[in-house]
């Protein structure tokens, strides 16, 4: 892959805040044990699925997908009723509003930061406006189980869908969906549609793709952290929003972080060389990371508290949806 955006097209965008990695990193050790709540036990073969109530409403009555006891079919259904959802969302844009979304906040347009396309502001923004959604015009994607390689993901691709397209994809990472990997994937060939342009956002840096120059790594952290003006937003229903970090100038072009997950060997390799983890874990790389990762979660937090009617709405529409298989 190309070093530089000269010489490449704009740079594939891979994860936001809440938007688990490829391979996330071990968590580092610390003193206290960890506290996370234990799994709940996997239905035997004679259990029988739970009639009232669909898979979304017992996602949600469960406090998210790793608390909830998964029956024969539940990760497909789940699938199913996410990709309805936004898929109604893209026939429906008059209901973006109501989400909170301004479709027209924002527009498609030659990029500053690379010589592909952009998003740039209509209009001048507030800090944590919802600006525009993430597509799911290629392909949706979970493996309930994410931390278990081998077991199989669901997945749900449209009538239009040809071949993959990893650069364009994007990972939901709200405490409901947990650890579990709710992959979004773009179709960059699709026709733009106002109101979902997510895909289109650049990183404010070039991210790394080799792990053996941990300074130009480190550059980057501090680079792409600062010069953001957007973030993801990930709601419990699996759409992804993109809102404005801060105030944001008419005409200016949205730049988001998309950390180290632009390449999804970057930390693998990284993480395999003891001397690079220990030197990653030890001296300023660390506190930048931790800066970085802490500055995005408090943006999305605020995000989620300032369009709580917005978050419980789009719960209701992915337990709408869910009724209709």
């Amino acid at each position: 892959m190309m070093a530089s955006f000269a010489m490449q097209r704009c740079a594939p965008r891979r994860a936001g805040p809440m938007c688990a990695m490829e391979k996330p990193p071990p968590p580092v050790k610390t003193s206290s044990p960890p506290t996370r709540r234990p799994k709940p036990p996997k239905p035997g073969p004679n259990q029988l699925m739970p009639k009232g109530r669909n898979v979304a409403e017992r996602m949600f009555a469960s406090g998210g997908i790793s608390q909830m006891r998964l029956y024969d079919g539940d990760q497909a259904r789940l699938v199913a009723a996410v990709a309805r959802h936004l898929t109604a969302l893209r026939e429906i844009p008059d209901f973006l509003p109501y989400l909170h979304v301004d479709a027209d906040a924002v527009k498609e347009g030659p990029s500053t930061v690379c010589d592909g396309r952009g998003v740039f502001a209509a209009r001048d923004l507030k800090p944590h406006e919802l600006v525009t959604l993430y597509p799911a015009t290629n392909e949706l994607s979970l493996r309930a189980d994410r931390e278990d390689e081998t077991s199989p993901a669901s997945v749900w691709r449209p009538e239009t869908y040809a071949e993959p397209k990893p650069d364009y994809a994007m990972f939901n990472g709200n405490p409901q969906w947990a650890s579990a990997a709710l992959r979004i994937e773009a179709d960059p060939n699709a026709p733009i549609q106002p109101g979902f342009l997510g895909h289109l956002v650049n990183d404010a840096a070039i991210p790394p793709t080799a792990s053996d120059d941990i300074d130009a790594a480190q550059r980057y952290l501090v680079k792409t952290t600062n010069g953001t003006n957007c973030h993801a937003v990930p709601f419990p229903s699996g759409m992804v929003a993109i809102a404005a970090s801060k105030e944001v100038k008419a005409g200016t072009e949205l730049l988001m972080t998309y950390s180290f997950a632009y390449d999804g060997g970057f930390m693998a390799q990284m993480l395999a060389d003891p001397a690079k983890r220990k030197q990653m874990l030890t001296n300023a790389f660390a506190t930048d990371m931790k800066v970085s990762s802490t500055k995005m979660e408090q943006l999305t937090a605020e995000s989620l508290r300032i369009h709580a009617k917005a978050e419980i709405l789009s719960r209701e529409l992915l337990v709408d949806v869910a009724d209709d298989e």
